[in-house]
């Protein structure tokens, strides 16, 4: 029960994402008729038009999360329906910890998508495709960047206003890249050449030659599990 009432909160914000994240992929299927006649033949410039595809759906998914994770009990309180879920027999860390695990599943869905839709396309037009490449992009975009969504569970752990809570949470994200600009240290705010892969695919192949980088995925993933456990401990002890 808890995990549809989840996914009846969240359903209309996945399918609009969902549709918005497809449109680069869409750009993918209609790239025969840009390619240049001695290029249809030769692996890298499909290669290269997938790894641009992921770029620009990564770029969407990295919002599509963060608005994956707005809401709550915060915002179910704000609107005057926190009361009615409160009654239900279960604790306020179970109720947020189902939340969060429908955004993730939702969350991993829409980067696993587009490359989906890619593979079709490559099947249909009989052209290369790289099940590994597109197996780094996933990992790289759901595991590198699910602390934009654990971000945005975070703040609606705390702002109460629907439109506050996503204001805080874009100017978070802003503030980060342009943060990581400007002072050396904290490069490592900007997350982009990790999600996009930018940062570690070969140039001419556009393939990934080497090793993810294990220690900044999982880097990611432990903020975004501590920015998790932050929300449940706000929630249980905030007063509804």
């Amino acid at each position: 029960m808890l995990w549809y009432k989840a996914w009846l909160e969240t359903r209309w914000r996945f399918l609009v994402c969902l549709a918005l994240i497809l449109l680069p992929a869409y750009e993918f299927f209609h790239l025969g008729t840009t390619l240049r006649s001695w290029e249809v033949d030769e692996p890298f410039p499909y290669f290269r038009r997938l790894f641009y595809s992921h770029a620009g759906s990564a770029t969407v998914w990295q919002f599509a999360a963060i608005f994956l994770g707005l809401g709550g009990l915060v915002r179910e309180r704000a609107t005057g329906s926190s009361s009615l879920t409160l009654t239900l027999p279960v604790s306020r860390g179970r109720l947020v910890g189902v939340r969060v695990g429908v955004g993730v599943v939702e969350a991993t869905a829409l980067a696993v998508a587009p490359w989906v839709a890619n593979l079709l396309t490559s099947a249909f037009r009989g052209t290369p495709f790289s099940a590994s490449q597109a197996a780094c992009c996933i990992l790289l975009l759901a595991g590198g960047g699910m602390v934009y969504f654990a971000m945005a569970v975070l703040v609606s752990s705390v702002v109460e206003g629907e439109y506050t809570a996503v204001a805080i949470a874009f100017g978070v994200v802003i503030l980060a890249y342009a943060l990581s600009r400007d002072v050396e240290w904290l490069k490592a705010l900007n997350l982009f050449p990790l999600v996009t892969g930018s940062g570690y695919v070969n140039k001419e192949t556009f393939l990934f030659p080497e090793a993810l980088p294990w220690s900044s995925i999982l880097a990611s993933l432990s903020v975004a599990g501590l920015m998790v456990f932050a929300s449940i401990a706000i929630i249980q002890r905030r007063e509804f």
